[in-house]
């Protein structure tokens, strides 16, 4: 008897297929999730690297920007730098766009924004970094530089000392001022009695024949002459323990000879040509204080009487080819080679003076004469104010109604050539100018109150007679001019602050474009501080007072019976130096934040399993 079929096997079948169906669809919802969320992965790894390619990129610019100026300040180097922007690195739906800025904490980010597939995908990364800037160097970094020559024979101490930290002060002084020639085979020569508290170097040679000693070094290219007749017993100029029958208290460097005459050396003698003892003499006394391995060294000849023979001696061991004659290898010291000038080292002139001082004069400007008018005082009354006359100089075109003018604050009615604004070598300055022919003091007064004044006279300055310059605490006098600078200052007659303003200028400053001779003269019995950049012209200061400042000319002769005391704050004055430190960078760190306004995803409505 055939059986009936009730469909139980069909239903399985179709429960069977249904739940197959199930598992391949969600199997298929789940594939099509993983692989939207490696595309989306994919896109956000194509923005982040075009995002660290916008921050490399941008980090190219900053160095470069650095390494063109490097003394931008943190603004100057956001501004020179500019943005990095680029697209089509992996397609043309590919972007990155990058800038700098400074934040509150006064460091550099560099914010990069990365976009692919036309900005479903966004990256932003910032990186940080730490910026210390550059300082351009300064024409003041030394004592005395003398392009083509140094001569000195004042009799007071040449030293150095620091503004910033007070007055000068003779217990306080230290031992750091240097002297030195900068043109190819130009010579120092010191005489006199100038404890140099220093050391000396010489593009050519050294003629040292004064009767006070030099506590550092001498080095020098060619000849360095020893022949002091320094015999003082108590010289209170010297520094505390500086043996007081020494000549030179450091070592004597030479690329050339060395001609020792007399004279007791502390440190040790180096001669890459020829060692030269001309004289029998006791006092030719080498010390070698650090005990260096040889007492002296020279890679020529050694040249000295026989009987002095057995006194130039080390360790029993007298000087001789035997042991001493090696090459020392002293490096010269670098300058400024008029047959390569590009490849020199360092330049006299690094700011070219004369150009600049050429932008700034004003060819039609007044001849101006500053001189006492008629006044009275009177004994038990207030003291009248004095009134000081501007008038042009005979021949001159006159000031139509110049009337009268008070020397102060800037005040008052001006000649026609106040109140200008001009750009200096480095900086834009928003300031009072005054533009003047040539400026004469004649008896008169010149005060500077109010902040940092500008003076530029296309002509010559000079200052005669009763004169006096009176510049206010906080207050500054820079003078650019184009002729000769004459001053004969009595004492008290120039009263000042030394050291430099808040604005880091120095308290009186003078730049001369001059190229002939004898452009400036200073005979000081006056307690006088200047930072003095002649560089085409002689300079000679007679400092009967103290001269505190830096002198740099083409040549420099000091005498007189006052001192010469650097001030180490005037290598803080950024105007164009051959010495400058470089800015640095240092990377901080980096992080990723989130676009400001991220894509959004579109919603996808789940997978319903169907039967």
């Amino acid at each position: 008897m055939a059986k009936k079929q009730h469909g139980f096997t069909l239903i399985t079948v179709l429960i069977l297929t249904s739940m197959a169906s199930i598992v391949v669809l969600n199997s298929l919802r789940e594939n099509i999730v993983q692989e939207r969320m490696s595309g989306n992965f994919q896109k956000k790894m194509n923005s982040r690297l075009l995002a660290e390619k916008g921050v490399f990129e941008e980090a190219k610019l900053l160095q470069q920007a650095l390494l063109n100026d490097q003394t931008l300040d943190i603004d100057g180097l956001i501004a020179a730098t500019g943005n990095a922007s680029g697209s089509g690195l992996i397609g043309d739906d590919a972007t990155y766009h990058a800038s700098i800025t400074k934040n509150a904490a006064g460091e550099l980010e560099i914010a990069s924004l990365g976009q692919r597939y036309d900005g479903d995908a966004q990256s932003n990364l910032v990186a940080r970094f730490g910026f210390t800037p550059g300082k351009g160097g300064s024409v003041f970094e030394n004592a005395i530089v003398g392009c083509e020559g140094v001569s000195l024979s004042a009799s007071g101490r040449i030293d150095s000392y620091d503004s910033s930290l007070g007055n000068y002060d003779p217990d306080n002084a230290e031992a750091a001022a240097v002297i030195g020639t900068v043109y190819k085979d130009k010579d120092v020569t010191l005489s006199g009695a100038s404890t140099i508290w220093g050391s000396v170097h010489a593009t050519g040679s050294i003629i040292f024949s004064g009767s006070s000693p030099i506590t550092g070094s001498l080095r020098a290219n060619n000849t360095i002459t020893i022949d002091s007749n320094f015999t003082v017993s108590t010289d209170p100029l010297l520094p505390e323990g500086f043996p007081l029958d020494t000549a030179v208290g450091g070592d004597v460097l030479s690329a050339g000879d060395v001609i020792w005459k007399q004279g007791k050396i502390l440190g040790v003698v180096r001669a890459n040509n020829d060692l030269i003892f001309p004289n029998n003499s006791a006092s030719t006394v080498l010390v070698n204080k650090n005990n260096e391995v040889y007492d002296v060294m020279y890679g020529n000849t050694l040249q000295a009487p026989a009987g002095l023979a057995a006194h130039l001696e080390q360790d029993g061991v007298p000087y001789s080819d035997a042991r001493f004659k090696q090459s020392p290898n002293v490096e010269l010291v670098p300058f400024q080679d008029p047959d390569n000038f590009e490849a020199s080292k360092v330049q006299c002139d690094p700011i070219d003076i004369a150009g600049a001082v050429n932008d700034l004069i004003d060819p039609a400007a007044e001849d101006i004469l500053v001189k006492h008018s008629t006044t009275t005082l009177v004994v038990g009354q207030p003291e009248t104010r004095v009134i000081y006359e501007l008038t042009p100089d005979i021949g001159q075109s006159k000031i139509e109604n110049p009337g009268t003018y008070v020397w102060e604050n800037w005040l008052g009615e001006p000649p026609a050539t106040l109140d200008y604004q001009l750009a200096t070598i480095n900086e834009e300055i928003d300031q009072k100018v005054l533009k003047s022919g040539s400026f004469e003091l004649n008896n008169g007064i010149l005060k500077v109150t109010g902040g940092d004044v500008i003076l530029i006279v296309n002509g010559d300055f000079t200052m005669t007679g009763d004169s006096f310059i009176d510049i206010a605490v906080g207050s500054s006098l820079t003078l650019y001019i184009s002729g000769k600078v004459a001053m004969n200052a009595a004492e008290g007659a120039i009263t000042m602050k030394h050291g430099l303003t808040e604005t880091g200028k120095p308290v009186f400053s003078i730049y001369s474009g001059y190229s002939g001779v004898d452009g400036i003269d200073i005979s000081a019995d006056s307690d006088l501080y200047a930072a003095i950049y002649a560089p085409k012209t002689d300079v000679s200061v007679v400092a009967n007072g103290g001269f505190s400042g830096s002198i740099r000319g083409k040549t420099v002769t000091a005498s007189g019976r006052g001192g010469i005391h650097h001030d180490l704050n005037l290598s803080n004055v950024n105007n164009g130096g051959d010495s400058a430190t470089t800015g640095k960078l240092v990377f901080l760190g980096w992080s990723y934040k989130v676009p400001a306004q991220a894509p959004e995803e579109p919603v996808e409505e789940p997978v319903e399993p169907t039967i």
